[in-house]
C-alpha cells in the first residue's frame, strides 16, 4: 500500500512543479513581450532623432539667394538698419575686459604712460591693429559685426580717456 501512496504523492509533487514552471514560463513570455514592445518604440524614437540630426548636419552649406526669399530680405533690412555704436559703447561691450585689467599686455585705459608709446606710432597704426588684431587680441576685439568706424571710435575713446 505504501507504494501506491508514494506514487500518488510523487505525481502530485511533479504536477505542482510542472504547473509552477509552466506559470513562470508564461510570465516570462508575457514580460519579455511587454519589454520588447517598449524597447522597439524607444528604438524607433531614437532612430527618428538620429535621422533628424543627420539631416540637419548634412544640409547644404549655402543657399541660393532669391529676391523672393523673405528670410534673406529681413537679414538685409537688419543689416541696413544697423545702429552705429559710440566709442564708449563699443569699449564697454568689447574692450573693457582686457583694457581695464591689462590682460595679455593690453594697455590699460587711463594709463597715459602705457598709451604714449603706442600713440607715437600713429593713430592709423592703432586703428589698423584694432581692426585686424595684434598679439592675442583678435580682430575687432573678437566682435566681427563691428564696423571699422565703430572700432576706430573705440580707439579714439580709449586715447581720450588716457590723455
Amino acid at each position: 500500500m505504501e507504494k501506491k501512496e508514494s506514487n500518488g504523492e510523487f505525481y502530485k509533487i511533479v504536477s505542482i512543479l510542472f504547473l509552477i514552471i509552466l506559470f513562470l514560463l508564461i510570465l516570462i513570455a508575457y514580460l519579455s513581450n511587454v519589454f520588447d514592445n517598449h524597447s522597439q518604440s524607444h528604438v524607433e524614437n531614437h532612430k527618428k532623432e538620429i535621422t533628424k540630426l543627420i539631416d540637419k548636419r548634412t544640409e547644404p552649406v549655402g543657399k541660393i539667394n532669391l529676391a523672393s526669399n523673405p528670410s534673406i530680405e529681413s537679414k538685409i533690412k537688419i543689416a541696413a538698419n544697423h545702429e552705429t555704436k559710440s566709442g564708449e559703447q563699443v569699449y564697454n561691450a568689447v574692450c573693457l575686459a582686457c583694457h581695464s585689467s591689462g590682460a595679455a599686455g593690453a594697455p590699460i585705459t587711463g594709463n597715459k604712460d602705457q598709451w604714449e608709446s603706442r600713440i607715437s606710432e600713429g593713430i592709423e597704426h592703432l586703428y589698423e591693429q584694432a581692426i585686424n588684431g595684434v598679439g592675442v587680441m583678435p580682430a575687432k576685439g573678437g566682435m566681427p559685426s563691428l564696423t571699422d568706424a565703430e572700432v576706430k571710435a573705440a580707439v579714439d575713446y580709449m586715447i581720450e580717456e588716457s590723455n
